[in-house]
């Protein structure tokens, strides 16, 4: 008789992973919690232009497994240049709205990175209780920081603080600097997603896969037997689970295990920490800013309004991103609209110099507040082992499976 087997969300790694049973024969189903398939892969396409609210581009595409389905789906890409020396692919601004030199920022940019690089290769790893945070090695000063200009400490205090917390979606006292070099880089850039985004790979890869949505898992009992999945729709009898939730589920506890997962799995799961990535989408009635630049920089010391993506850069539409992370997205997130927008109007005016006018469409992420994700993406918390997201991945009695972005080690 043919195992039955079922995978526990429909997003990436589920639809990966039920995919893959699939090719070799098995019978498989995909519980999921959501009134959609995807996960934190969510495209809109409500304001005439492809925004992904969650996962958006592709980083390091050679030899990456996204990019054959993005080709294979025909979804449109554009290279992001977040380090381009030229300095050509964004424009920086100061406090008060004047123009930064693009190229010599960058260049701190980059002896941030350098310095990085180089303290990641002679790291050696600690005990747990001697961890420090990205924040305590700064105060210990970095290679290369003290010969700056003041444009190029600009572009280095931006990678060091704004940028850092949007790699870990944590704040720089919250990262355990340690685990850096965990962390791979594939060649190739980073190719953002303008036309049909994530959405195209979500529904190829779904499109013969038995999906049955609104079904949220509350327990999983297993033994030497087979496993029993109670849902709000019923119990689901099955010979094996592939838990592809959300670390931020497991944290929350939301899936009760019976019996309970190992320690040192739960000791994983405590460890590791869950990030906050957000973006606000502002859809204008006409463009008022330069189309060539991919991004724009605003230097603030409270880090808000910060970061945007110029979407007509890649698309004519007059659409801008902006992204904040760890405790500054919790912070805009409890703004009301307005009160948002009145900072991020001035903050316009500033950089561009010019009227502008209200946005005629917003679409604001939170997805710390989501019941099924609690949190954007994983990250090394301080305090974290080397070893933990192999524990959080290590399987069950050859029962229960775990699988998602959480539980590799690499990327």
């Amino acid at each position: 008789m043919q195992e039955a087997i079922i995978v526990i969300g429909a997003g990436m790694a589920g639809l990966a992973a039920a995919t893959a049973l699939r090719e070799a024969g098995k019978s498989v189903r995909i519980l999921e919690g959501r009134n959609r398939i995807g996960g934190r892969t969510y495209t809109d396409d409500s304001l005439g232009a492809t925004v992904d609210l969650g996962a958006a581009w592709i980083h390091g595409p050679i030899g990456n497994p996204l990019t054959p389905l993005a080709h294979r789906f025909q979804v449109q890409m554009g290279e992001t240049y977040f380090d381009d020396e030229s300095g050509t692919s964004v424009q920086v601004f100061d406090a008060q709205g004047r123009p930064l030199d693009a190229k010599e920022y960058v260049q701190g940019m980059l002896i941030y990175e350098a310095a990085m690089e180089h303290i990641a290769a002679s790291v050696l790893y600690a005990p747990a209780p001697n961890a420090r945070s990205l924040a305590d090695l700064y105060a210990g000063g970095l290679p290369g920081e003290n010969e700056l200009t003041p444009t190029q400490r600009a572009g280095f205090d931006y990678s060091a603080q704004i940028r850092a917390q949007f790699v870990d979606a944590a704040d720089v006292t919250e990262n355990d600097w340690r685990l850096t070099r965990e962390y791979l880089h594939l060649p190739g850039g980073d190719l953002y997603l303008y036309g049909g985004g994530y959405k195209r790979i979500v529904d190829g890869l779904a499109a013969d896969l038995p999906i049955e949505l609104e079904t949220t898992v509350t327990q999983i009992e297993y033994d030497v037997g087979g496993a029993r999945v109670t849902t709000n729709r019923g119990t689901v009898l099955c010979d094996k689970v592939i838990v592809t939730v959300p670390l931020g589920v497991l944290k929350a506890r939301k899936i009760q295990f019976t019996p309970a997962l190992p320690t040192p799995k739960q000791q994983a799961i405590a460890r590791l920490g869950m990030g906050n990535y957000d973006k606000i989408v502002l859809k204008f009635p006409h463009r008022f800013w330069p189309q060539a630049p991919q991004r724009f920089q605003y230097l603030n010391e409270s880090g808000i309004c910060s970061a945007w993506l110029n979407v007509a850069h890649y698309k004519d539409v007059p659409v801008l991103i902006n992204y904040h992370a760890g405790s500054r997205a919790q912070f805009v997130n409890r703004l009301r609209d307005e009160a948002y927008l009145d900072r991020a109007l001035d903050v316009l005016r500033l950089m561009f110099k010019c009227d502008v006018p209200a946005p005629v469409a917003m679409v604001r992420t939170n997805w710390e507040n989501d019941p099924f994700a609690l949190g954007s993406y994983s990250f090394q918390k301080v305090g974290c082992e080397v070893e933990d997201r192999q524990r959080l991945a290590a399987s069950i009695d050859n029962r229960l499976f775990f699988a998602g972005e959480a539980t590799h080690p690499h990327y």
